[in-house]
C-alpha cells in the first residue's frame, strides 16, 4: 500500500521527445492552465508544472495518466504548431510603425494580403501586434514575405525614427500617463511598459527585458522596474529572470529540489563526483550529480536503486545479521543477545526459533522448553525477557 501511494504521488514525467522546454512555456500561459484543468478533469488525475526546470509530470491511476498524456502531448503541440503559424509586428529589431503601415498597405482586414494569398484567413490583434494566419506553414511564409518587403521598402525610404510621428513605441499611440526610461530617456506609456513586463513574465526567451524604441534596445534597469511594479509583481519578474537565465544554462544549473525554493547550484560535471549542496533557504541537503538527497558513502547509481525500491536497501543492510519478520505485524526485528522469547512491539510473545506466537511470556516459555529444549543462552547469564527492536525502512 505504501509502494502504491508513493507512486501515485510521485507521479509519472512526460518525456515525449516534443516536448521541449519552448512547447512546455505554453502551459504557463493562460490558455495552458485552461487546458492542463481542462485534461484533469476528463481524465481524474492531476497535472505537476515545474515552472523552474519546464518539466511535467501526471499523477494518478496508470490507466488514467496514459490518457491523460496522450492528450495532454497532443493537445499542447498542436497549440504550439498554431503560434508558429503567427507574424509579429514588434520587436527589438523591429521599427516600431511596423504595424501602422501594414493597415495602410493591407487594410484593417488583411484584404489586400488575402488577395493575394489564395485561401489564408488572417486576423489583425493589434493589442499584441500580431497577424494570426489560419492555414498552412506555406501560406504563412507568403504573408510574412510581404510583411519583410514592406518592412525594407519603407527603410529604402530614409526615414528616421524623429520623423514618424508615433510617439509611443509599444501602442504608436499619443502618450498616455508617461513614463520616461532611465537609462536612453525614451518615452513609453506606463501601461504599454507593464504590458512589456507581464508579457515576460509569461515568456522566458523576453530576457533581458529591453527597450522598444526603435535602434535602442538598451536594457530597462531595475530602477525603471521598481517605480513601475508593486514589490509583488517585482519580485514575480526577478523570479522569472531567474528562471530564464536557468533554462538557458544547458543544464549547468539546477534550482533546489524543494519546490518553489528560488535557490540555484552548479550541476556536476560528468567527470566530477556529486558533492552536497546546501541550501540556504530550505536547508536541504541535494546531491549535485543525481539531485536526489545528499547520500554520504553510497553511489548515485546505488541509491537511485533504493529510491526505486526501498525494500532494497532494508535486504542490503539484513545481509549476515540475525533478522526475522513478525508473523502478526510484518515488522522486522534484528535479534542481537537474549533467549529466544521476544516480545513484539505489537504486544505479541514470539518463539525466536519456529516464529510461533503467544499473548502471554508464559506460555512461550513453556514452548520453548517442551518443543525446544530449553529457552536459550540462560546458562550464559543473559536476560530471559528481551524485547524485539524494529527495525525501520531506510
Amino acid at each position: 500500500m505504501r509502494r502504491e501511494l508513493e507512486e501515485l504521488l510521485r507521479g509519472k514525467p512526460i518525456n515525449h521527445p516534443g516536448f521541449t522546454p519552448r512547447v512546455v512555456q505554453h502551459l504557463m500561459s493562460r490558455d495552458g492552465i485552461n487546458l492542463m484543468r481542462k485534461i484533469q478533469q476528463e481524465t481524474e488525475t492531476y497535472i505537476l508544472l515545474d515552472r523552474h526546470n519546464l518539466t511535467v509530470r501526471i499523477c494518478g491511476t496508470s490507466e488514467k495518466i496514459a490518457k491523460a498524456e496522450q492528450e495532454l502531448v497532443q493537445s499542447l503541440m498542436d497549440y504550439h504548431e498554431s503560434k508558429q503559424l503567427e507574424i509579429h509586428l514588434r520587436g527589438p529589431e523591429i521599427r516600431p510603425d511596423l504595424m501602422k503601415e501594414v493597415v495602410k498597405r493591407f487594410g484593417p482586414e488583411l484584404q489586400g494580403i488575402k488577395e493575394k494569398v489564395h485561401g489564408v484567413d488572417l486576423k489583425l490583434n493589434t493589442r499584441y501586434h500580431v497577424i494570426q494566419v489560419h492555414g498552412s506553414k506555406e501560406m504563412r511564409q507568403e504573408v510574412q514575405k510581404m510583411v519583410n518587403e514592406l518592412a525594407r521598402e519603407k527603410s529604402a525610404l530614409g526615414e528616421k525614427p524623429d520623423e514618424i510621428e508615433v510617439e509611443c513605441p509599444i501602442c504608436l499611440s499619443e502618450v498616455d500617463d508617461g513614463y520616461s526610461l532611465e537609462g536612453c530617456s525614451h518615452l513609453f506609456c506606463k501601461a504599454c511598459l507593464l504590458e512589456q513586463f507581464e508579457a515576460s513574465m509569461r515568456n522566458f526567451d523576453a530576457f533581458p527585458i529591453l527597450c522598444s524604441h526603435i535602434d535602442c534596445g538598451a536594457p530597462i534597469v531595475v530602477a525603471d522596474m521598481r517605480a513601475l511594479l508593486s514589490q509583488e509583481k517585482l519580485d514575480e519578474l526577478i523570479s522569472a529572470s531567474l528562471s530564464a537565465f536557468v533554462t538557458s544554462s544547458d543544464g549547468k544549473l539546477r534550482f533546489c529540489s524543494t519546490p518553489d525554493c528560488p535557490s540555484i547550484y552548479r550541476v556536476a560535471g560528468p567527470q566530477e563526483s556529486g558533492e552536497p549542496f546546501i541550501c540556504g533557504a530550505c536547508h536541504s541537503e541535494t546531491c549535485t550529480r543525481c539531485h536526489l538527497e545528499y547520500h554520504p558513502l553510497i553511489t548515485c547509481e546505488r541509491y537511485k536503486k533504493f529510491k526505486e525500491n526501498p525494500d532494497l536497501s532494508l535486504k542490503d543492510w539484513a545481509k549476515g545479521k540475525d533478522v526475522k519478520e513478525c508473523p502478526i505485524c510484518k515488522s522486522t526485528i534484528e535479534k542481537t543477545d537474549g533467549c529466544n522469547h521476544l516480545q513484539c512491539r505489537c504486544g505479541k510473545h514470539i518463539c525466536w526459533t519456529c516464529l510461533d506466537v503467544f499473548t502471554q511470556a508464559e506460555p512461550c516459555y513453556a514452548h520453548l522448553r517442551t518443543i525446544h529444549g530449553g529457552i536459550g543462552l540462560v546458562e550464559l547469564g543473559v536476560p530471559e525477557h528481551p524485547v524485539a527492536q524494529p527495525v525501520h525502512r531506510l
